[in-house]
């Protein structure tokens, strides 16, 4: 019985040690709002109006060609090889633009993100910060540096 109380104690005091000691790195914990970056940033603002004009400019792309296939349709209604071979054709090059805008979008995005964890890194090790977690997980405390990263970022 004297054995399990020692035991005990021990586990309370070790307890104890490791919740003091991992107390004393959350004094250093800072935080930001990465929607308010997004919605601030002015890259990431004309980042999302070119991936709209490029977006309608695929719907435009798409409408055309199928208005091409229709037209194709009734003009050679008697010839199926003719048609499937522009539907082939069209679908192609459709592809190749997609792919094209994927490409594109994904590189941008990497962009952006790189230059938001840029900056995060440059005003946390300005401010002391050891820790930087996103607003949405932060219920207390913290120092929130989204401000700073956001004058970081549009300078």
């Amino acid at each position: 019985m004297k054995g399990l109380k020692k035991s005990a104690v021990f586990f309370v005091l070790l307890f104890s040690f490791f919740l003091s000691t991992g107390a004393s790195y959350a004094d250093n914990v800072g935080y930001v709002d990465i929607q308010k970056v997004l919605t601030n940033y002015d890259r990431a603002q004309s980042l999302a109006a070119d991936v709209k004009v490029k977006e309608a400019e695929l719907r435009k792309m798409q409408a055309d060609f199928v208005k091409q296939l229709e037209q194709n349709r009734k003009a050679q209604s008697k010839n199926p090889v003719g048609n499937s071979s522009l539907e082939k054709e069209l679908n192609d090059k459709w592809t190749a633009k997609v792919n094209e805008f994927q490409s594109w979008a994904n590189n941008k995005q990497k962009e952006l993100d790189k230059s938001i964890e840029v900056s995060i890194q440059d005003v946390a090790r300005l401010k002391g910060v050891d820790v930087v977690l996103s607003r949405q997980t932060v219920l207390l405390g913290g120092i929130d540096i989204t401000t700073e990263v956001l004058n970081k970022l549009n300078q």
